[in-house]
């Protein structure tokens, strides 16, 4: 692993609502500013990053926030939980919900995507598996998550500030 990239978990304290605010704006404009109109934009980033939502989400137990810097710099984040729908066939399972993964733009390329999954795959295995839900149009990183052992399975559509999109649910099944 690179020196220079770290994660860390984060709560919702003043400091830590603050860095997952950024990350997530930020990181919402790169990935929908071409594919949201500016108020649904708008409307998602309040409704995902308002602060009673991050705490309501981070003061749960079961909720975990992982951030990765690179060069001490806040390069993305992770968002775990142990909410969530699990597939019928899975109901008997142990499960954990990468409900958001995410790094910037400018740090893609840079080891900080792959320290970021080794890290929720050590937070997960404690798990009988893990879940993810992509929009099925990101390629790239479903191939990622392909990578970690994560196998595709057909999904409803995913809404995003009111407009839908088809998606996949990945599973990895821990060893």
């Amino acid at each position: 692993m690179d020196s220079k990239i770290k994660t860390k978990f984060t709560i919702a304290s003043e400091e830590g609502i603050a860095l997952l605010q950024m990350l997530g704006e930020k990181r919402g404009q790169e990935k929908y500013a071409s594919i949201l109109d500016t108020t649904q934009l708008e409307n998602y980033l309040y409704d995902k990053f308002n602060t009673a939502t991050i705490i309501n989400n981070l003061n749960t137990f079961s909720n975990q926030l992982i951030v990765v810097y690179v060069a001490d710099q806040p390069a993305g984040y992770a968002y775990l939980s142990g909410n969530g729908n699990v597939p019928d066939d899975l109901q008997d399972k142990r499960m954990i919900h990468l409900e958001d993964f995410e790094v910037l733009q400018e740090y893609q390329g840079s080891g900080a995507k792959e320290v970021l999954m080794e890290k929720c795959l050590s937070v997960g295995k404690s798990y009988e598996a893990i879940k993810i839900r992509e929009n099925a149009e990101e390629m790239e990183m479903i191939a990622f998550y392909e990578q970690y052992g994560f196998q595709q399975r057909p999904s409803p559509e995913i809404s995003i500030a009111g407009k839908t999109f088809p998606s996949v649910i990945l599973i990895r099944a821990q060893p």
